[in-house]
């Protein structure tokens, strides 16, 4: 393993103390100012064995590289999947990461 990212972890710490969130039915999107424009997925155990919890982390992921409305530059995003998210379809996801950001997107406009 290499030595831990101490910036990126300060980021994180920021992020969690201060960043806006948005609870989804299938995923919890927090997002803050940043200098590292990042996206970090994180799931649980309790979700599912590796191979489901690798799944749901791949059309997340994939989602992300799709979308531009998902990579603004200057935020550190992380995207917290549901253990209730087991069953999700791609589109499912899609759905939600979609109405996560427009709230938080009309949340920075008001």
């Amino acid at each position: 393993m290499g030595r831990p990212n101490l910036r990126l972890r300060r980021e994180v710490r920021h992020l969690l103390k201060s960043g806006r969130i948005h609870r989804g039915r299938l995923v919890h999107v927090r997002v803050c100012e940043s200098d590292a424009s990042i996206t970090l997925i994180s799931i649980r155990r309790k979700f599912g064995n590796a191979v489901k919890r690798n799944s749901a982390r791949r059309r997340i992921r994939d989602i992300c590289r799709a979308s531009s409305w998902l990579n603004p530059p200057g935020r550190l995003i992380l995207i917290t999947v549901s253990d209730r998210a087991t069953r999700a379809t791609y589109k499912q996801y899609q759905e939600d990461l979609k109405r996560a950001f427009r709230a938080l997107s009309s949340d920075t406009e008001s």
